[in-house]
């Protein structure tokens, strides 16, 4: 599932960046960071969402925590709403939905 792009000028200097590399003027490495720039946040989980996936994993709250390297407690709060996941642990999660636990975790 592709992500969406921060704006039409992001858009823009990404394809200038593609053609760039195409012709040898911006390294592979340097083409990567681009990419990764150029994409926009992932969109939040809902706190049933987190709920669900912990059932569906048939996980304890505690092994889950622990895979995503959190707390039990800060689990808990993102299935109540009281807080929300961000950064590597909302990527974490959002691939977990999308492939399944034994897929990122193997």
């Amino acid at each position: 599932m592709m992500r969406k792009r921060k704006s039409k000028l992001v858009t823009r200097i990404l394809r200038e960046g593609r053609d760039w590399h195409a012709i040898g003027i911006i390294s592979d490495e340097r083409m990567r960071l681009y990419e990764r720039a150029c994409m926009s946040p992932p969109e939040p989980l809902l706190p049933a969402d987190i709920r669900i996936l912990r059932e569906q994993s048939d996980l304890d709250v505690y092994i889950l925590a622990r895979i995503f390297n959190t707390t039990a407690r800060q689990l808990r709060r993102w299935e109540q709403g009281f807080g929300r996941p961000k950064g590597s642990e909302l990527r974490l999660l959002r691939m977990v939905r999308d492939r399944g636990i034994e897929s990122v975790f193997p």
